[in-house]
């Protein structure tokens, strides 16, 4: 009767042994796994497309629709945005908000990925005086301008974040469906993003992300039609074009979190 149990004690023991170690086990299989995650931390800085304009669910643009699919990644730990998109910025405007603003520059110290959409509003202001008789030229000054004031934006950027990698969307056309026969519009947009990734391509842990391709529409059954991934304004993306816009940039993010490149 002893020997049973005693038995029955060291079987129990065993099992609870057992139990608590499968506890144990799990417990710390899942911290590790959180450990291993990585927290997003993203601050977006830029123009309209920023500010997420002509997006009609008001669902933040690019953004708001990245935010949600990086929280839907489970190598990620949490997601928190930082949004400094304002409407209407040229890239000195940018600069001058970035220099000033107390809050901007603190929530940039704690960013480790930043987003950025500029040069649209660049290129506007000379190609809206122009559109039918612009010409390549006329864009000469005004890019080389502009590539100056973005090698001085990275070094803003980086006094004070060293480490986030950095991620500059690049330009597209507006008009491929209206003025799709005006060649010049599709030289002057390819030279800019090209002068840009140019930029990038000199900056440490940078990125340029070209988003014409998603963006541009060129299909016959469009042409003197809206570009079915634009606002009603002709301009902005909607919220299917913010989509590919978030998308484009996503798959440049998550290829960073998986090599673990975002600094945690």
């Amino acid at each position: 009767m002893k020997k049973k149990w005693l038995w029955l004690v060291v079987t129990l023991f065993v099992i609870g042994i057992g139990v608590l170690g499968g506890i144990y086990l799990k417990d710390y299989m899942e911290q590790r796994k959180i450990a291993e995650q990585t927290p997003i931390t993203l601050l977006a800085m830029g123009d309209s497309l920023t500010e997420g304009v002509g997006d009609e669910d008001k669902d933040g643009g690019y953004v708001g629709i990245l935010e949600k699919e990086l929280k839907k990644n489970e190598d990620v730990r949490s997601v928190k945005t930082y949004n400094y998109g304002v409407s209407g910025n040229r890239i000195d405007q940018l600069l001058k908000r970035l220099k000033k603003e107390e809050d901007f520059r603190s929530d940039l110290k704690k960013a480790n990925v930043v987003t950025i959409t500029i040069g649209g509003n660049d290129v506007m202001k000379i190609l809206r005086s122009r559109l039918l008789e612009a010409q390549v030229s006329d864009f000469t000054k005004a890019q080389k301008s502009f590539q100056k004031e973005l090698v001085t934006l990275f070094s803003e950027i980086r006094s004070l974040n060293a480490d986030a990698p950095i991620y500059l969307v690049g330009i597209y056309n507006p008009y491929t469906t209206y003025f799709g026969q005006i060649k010049e519009l599709d030289t002057i947009i390819s030279n800019w993003n090209k002068g840009s990734e140019k930029i990038v391509a000199g900056e440490k842990d940078a990125v340029f992300v070209p988003v014409a391709k998603v963006i541009e529409n060129r299909e016959k059954k469009n042409k003197d039609k809206p570009n079915p991934l634009l606002s009603g304004d002709y301009f902005h993306p909607n919220h299917t074009g913010y989509e590919k816009m978030a998308n484009e940039l996503y798959k440049k993010i998550n290829q960073a979190i998986e090599n673990k490149e975002i600094p945690k």
